[in-house]
């Protein structure tokens, strides 16, 4: 049985992954009743942590006023041990995923360039608060994949440091589900002097379809590597996931 700060803690990671949970379905993986949940989702929604919905519960992306996502969600927890690894006013690329926008959210007055062929990283760039430089790849919008594709942008692209999020990390490479992101993932690595990796340690050891050679800089990550990881320079946050945490439909990271 859980305690309740824990099974909240594990909402939110299931937010994370899957994008949207219906409390039924949380109910029933939990062993509680529907009211269990519903106040616990209204208890996350006060804290600024998710937002409720007709059912369920969605993901939103953090926020640098509300402390509480820097202390109970991965996203802001990576984005945190990222910023110090980009030099000032460096052009840094970086690919669709709540991490990054986790990162956005947390720059503060960090002063750099993004680049970026992620629509829903030029919205959350947009506020004239923001002092951070945008530089948008262009292109034709990819609806399915949320990014914009440019062949020329992409074999001219122009950074310091790749920040990448991919959906699965060996030693060595790192993949994809599509063929363009991981072409894009390339081109930043290529161009850039420093490459940094932030996941999930669920997607340490993983594969997908679409690979590519890679040895980071820098693995970010929760301190629960697989063996074949224990060589890698890796910067970690505390391990947050019971082992039962519930496999879902993946959320783009």
């Amino acid at each position: 049985m859980y305690m309740a700060h824990e099974r909240r803690r594990y909402i939110l990671r299931l937010l994370e992954q899957r994008k949207h949970i219906r409390s039924s379905t949380l109910a029933q993986e939990l062993g509680v009743t529907d009211e269990t949940i519903r106040t616990d989702l209204v208890a996350l929604q006060q804290r600024g942590l998710l937002q409720r919905v007709h059912g369920g519960a969605r993901y939103t992306p953090p926020t640098a006023h509300n402390p509480e996502c820097i202390s109970q969600r991965l996203d802001s927890q990576l984005a945190q041990l990222v910023i110090p690894h980009i030099p000032p006013h460096a052009r840094v690329y970086l690919e669709p995923g709540i991490i990054s926008l986790a990162i956005i959210a947390h720059l503060g007055e960090h002063p750099c360039t993004i680049v970026t062929n992620s629509p829903d990283i030029m919205r959350a760039m947009a506020p004239p608060a923001l002092p951070q430089e945008l530089i948008c790849t262009g292109g034709t919008l990819i609806k399915k994949e949320k990014l914009l594709e440019n062949k020329v942008a992409r074999q001219n692209l122009a950074v310091d440091v790749a920040i990448l999020s991919p959906h699965a990390v060996t030693p060595t490479h790192i993949s994809y589900r599509t063929p363009l992101r991981a072409l894009w993932a390339q081109a930043a690595i290529m161009a850039a002097q420093l490459t940094l990796i932030a996941v999930p340690s669920q997607k340490l050891g993983q594969q997908a379809e679409c690979s590519i050679p890679c040895t980071p800089n820098l693995l970010i990550t929760e301190d629960h590597l697989p063996p074949e990881f224990h060589s890698t320079p890796v910067q970690t946050v505390p391990y947050i996931s019971p082992d039962s945490f519930t496999a879902g439909d993946a959320f783009d990271y």
